[in-house]
């Protein structure tokens, strides 16, 4: 899938599409596990972080690469590490905050 437009106007569509995607993956992996935890699904710190990460990194990137913005195929470490550190704090938010409401 292509995103529409030539030179400038393609490439400031293209640089939109990074923080919206992000938003709409924020909050819908957010969406998704507070749906699980109202069903009644509880896991250990670790795992309940290593899911949601795992999760929004989908999320975020999954899009990205279909229309063709990015290949994470062609990632450095460091382009990994740049990646994955901001998820896995938003992860570690989610499951602490979701924890959160289990306290009296």
């Amino acid at each position: 899938m292509q995103i529409p437009g030539d030179g400038e106007t393609r490439e400031n569509r293209t640089q939109g599409l990074g923080p919206l995607l992000g938003l709409v993956a924020g909050v819908g992996v957010g969406v998704l596990g507070g749906l699980a935890r109202a069903s009644g699904y509880r896991s250990s710190k670790p795992v309940g972080t290593a899911l949601t990460t795992l999760g929004v990194l989908v999320a975020a990137n999954g899009p990205m690469t279909v229309l063709g913005v990015t290949d994470p195929r062609t990632w450095s470490a460091t382009d990994w590490i740049s990646d994955l550190v901001p998820h896995l704090a938003y992860g570690v938010v989610v499951k602490t905050t979701m924890d959160a409401f289990d306290r009296p």
